[in-house]
């Protein structure tokens, strides 16, 4: 028993040790990408590749469940193909660094959630939610619109922020899933804060700027949509009425919701305006840049700078907290990159030569589709996304660089809907006490199926006009 016991101590101690190790690499990386983007430091590019290996192997040993699985198998399989292929240092350099921007963007937008939780907003927002809850379709747009406007700058946080906000008046899960599920694809299809818009410009070479209008135009329909959905679906609404609870009441505040609007919207004007003015090699680095500016900022003018400094000095749990998905994106990137050099390219650009004769609404639905049967296999809609991304022109297609990168993010989008394997589907499901399965399969198919054509008819039109 004494054994077991010191061999668990052993066991903890280590996994701290690993912790602390994984951060400092993390944070020492954030620095040193930052510090290469400025000036032009002799062996900086050998400094961030140890660093970065430090970061994949800590970040590998901690991670855990379907993340770890799939980070060794992209790791491993894609070093099998160097060697078999014979590919030189170069490509391999080029796919380990592939996904770092995006990287570094997990580890540092979640500072904007500071002087959210800091500014007192969230408790304005909540005066609202009790004020409609006896009118469903009314506090169902404004429990999505909540999703689609936090999770724009909190990513997955705004599920929990919202859960915590509504938990007590026990809602149906059902009903709290599809909430969940429309604010949160509605977000995922223009927010430059989002992996899904900056992985597929990358790879696109779509500026934001450019992207910005279609994509919030995209992201505003696919809200539209979800909410009219909801309205036709009148057992979900009885469902809500007869759950619900009369709540105290709270004192309404709308300059908070005003000021948070103004400086969500100012998120995003930031953005654009910075991609003009700013050279930075990639648009992630400075969405990345610019957020702890902006947090900064934001948090001096609420007068919490004090606060938003003593959250900066536990910022380790934030790091930590975004450790599977930043070595999966990495892994991920690195698989890309080596597939994209490997005789499958070829095949994927064979098979899209073969239906590009058919009309473009074909040709979208089948890349969104595709995707989405292999994400919901458990193949991460991710992988697919960067082989296409890589492997594909868009030209071949009949299709703008725009309508590609639309297609592409519709693609993620939907997946990100219905598939039980990812993250989203998998956090919703803890925090309403349901399989992920029911709610991407059961509750949110619709929803999905819905979502697959309107961005078939969205990107058509888009490639006819733009």
């Amino acid at each position: 028993m004494l054994c077991i016991l010191l061999i668990r101590d052993e066991g903890i101690r280590l996994s701290r040790y690993l912790e602390k190790l994984c951060v400092i690499s993390i944070i020492s990386l954030v620095f040193i990408v930052f510090i290469k983007e400025f000036i032009d430091v002799k062996y900086i590019n050998t400094i961030e590749t140890v660093l970065l290996i430090l970061v994949i192997m800590t970040c590998i040993f901690l991670a855990k469940g379907i993340p770890f699985y799939m980070s060794s198998a992209a790791l491993i399989i894609g070093h099998i193909l160097i060697f078999k292929y014979k590919m030189g240092y170069a490509i391999w350099l080029d796919g380990i660094t592939k996904n770092l921007p995006l990287a570094i963007l997990f580890v540092v937008v979640p500072v904007l959630s500071i002087p959210l939780k800091e500014g007192g907003y969230l408790q304005a927002f909540n005066y609202y939610v009790r004020k409609y809850i006896n009118r469903t379709c009314s506090l169902f747009f404004i429990l999505s619109s909540s999703v689609f406007g936090l999770g724009s700058i909190t990513n997955l946080g705004s599920i929990r922020i919202i859960h915590a906000l509504v938990e007590e008046v026990e809602f149906p899960a059902k009903f709290l899933a599809k909430v969940y599920g429309v604010g949160f694809a509605s977000c995922i299809a223009w927010s430059p804060y989002f992996a899904s818009v900056n992985l597929v410009l990358y790879y696109t070479g779509v500026s934001f700027g450019n992207y910005f209008a279609f994509g919030l135009i995209y992201g505003i329909c696919i809200l539209l949509l979800g909410n009219f959905l909801f309205y036709r679906d009148l057992s979900c609404q009885r469902e809500v009425k007869n759950s619900i609870q009369q709540m105290g009441e709270l004192t309404e505040n709308s300059k908070k919701i005003r000021d948070l609007i103004l400086n969500l919207m100012g998120l995003f004007i930031v953005v654009v305006i910075g991609e003009r003015v700013f050279d930075f090699s990639s648009m992630m680095l400075m969405v990345s840049f610019l957020a702890v500016l902006y947090a900064a900022s934001w948090s001096i003018i609420i007068k919490k700078f004090t606060a938003f400094i003593r959250e900066l000095k536990s910022y380790d749990q934030n790091i930590l907290q975004v450790k599977n998905e930043l070595v999966f994106f990495l892994s991920v990137g690195f698989f890309g990159v080596v597939l994209a050099n490997t005789p499958l390219q070829n095949l994927i650009e064979k098979f899209f030569s073969g239906i590009s004769g058919f009309s473009t609404f074909f040709v979208i639905e089948v890349i969104i589709i595709i995707t989405v049967l292999l994400s919901s296999i458990g193949i991460h809609h991710v992988i697919t996304v960067t082989a296409l991304g890589l492997s594909l022109q868009p030209q071949l297609l009949g299709l703008t660089d725009l309508s590609f990168a639309l297609t592409l993010i519709a693609a993620y989008t939907v997946s990100m809907i219905v598939s039980p394997f990812v993250p989203f589907n998998i956090i919703a499901g803890g925090l309403i006490k349901e399989n992920s399965f029911v709610l991407g399969l059961k509750w949110n198919r619709t929803f999905g199926l819905a979502v697959v054509l309107l961005s078939g008819v969205y990107i058509s039109v888009v490639n006819m006009v733009w």
